[in-house]
């Protein structure tokens, strides 16, 4: 038996598509088959990413490779331990919360990962739900960590600055709102140091000052 070049999903396509000739032209039948494969999502234009900033308060990162701006949301707030070990917040206890086209440019969807309490979850929840958004999941990462960490999928469509500005009202009330979050600490600057005030040296005595001699 000869092997195809032509892979069963090619195949079906073509069939589907001939199976339609009565009702298209020899022309349009060979391009529906050849049609190329979806293209790359459009870019998040200028006034976009500027009007997610803006809602967000925060500034983000826009990857061109994959046409998403991606804002960080660390909780800064918490202390976080895993059996009596603090644990750094890069380690797993960031949020984040990313924005994209859909592949026709025609919406823009919204991702996002936040963490939180235990005591944090419903509320958000509720939140979400109010501002039009939907919850894809809750779960945990960790074992053993104190306080208990949850982390839940907030997602939705719809244009990019008018999710950011669901998203920002979701997260209103909330320590995920980078305005809400402390601010980080100010670097030490290092304090002037007026250098040791050496002794002053003894001044030599003029000629002035010196005894007379005796007169021969």
């Amino acid at each position: 038996m000869l092997h195809s070049p032509v892979s069963r999903r090619e195949a079906l396509k073509a069939t589907a598509v001939l199976g339609a000739t009565s009702l298209l032209s020899i022309d349009d039948t060979l391009a529906a088959v050849s049609a190329p494969a979806a293209g790359k999502t459009p870019a998040l234009s200028a006034a976009d990413i500027a009007a997610i900033d803006a809602a967000m308060g925060k500034k983000g990162a826009y990857n061109e490779a994959q046409a998403t701006h991606l804002i960080a949301l660390p909780r800064n707030d918490l202390k976080v331990k895993i059996k009596g070990e603090p644990v750094p917040i890069s380690f797993g206890f960031g949020g984040w919360v990313a924005i994209k086209h859909t592949l026709d440019g025609k919406s823009a969807m919204l991702m996002s990962d936040t963490v939180l309490l235990q005591e944090e979850v419903n509320p958000l929840m509720s939140a979400a739900l109010a501002n039009g958004l939907e919850i894809g999941a809750v779960h945990n990462h960790f074992f053993y960590e104190e306080p208990r960490i949850f982390y839940m999928h907030v997602s939705g469509m719809g244009t990019p600055a008018e999710l950011a500005r669901k998203f920002a009202a979701t997260l209103k009330d909330s320590k995920l709102l980078p305005a809400n979050q402390p601010r980080p600490p100010r670097p030490l600057r290092p304090r002037a140091t007026t250098p040791p005030r050496l002794p002053a040296r003894p001044r030599a005595k003029s000629c002035s000052t010196w005894p007379r001699s005796t007169p021969w």
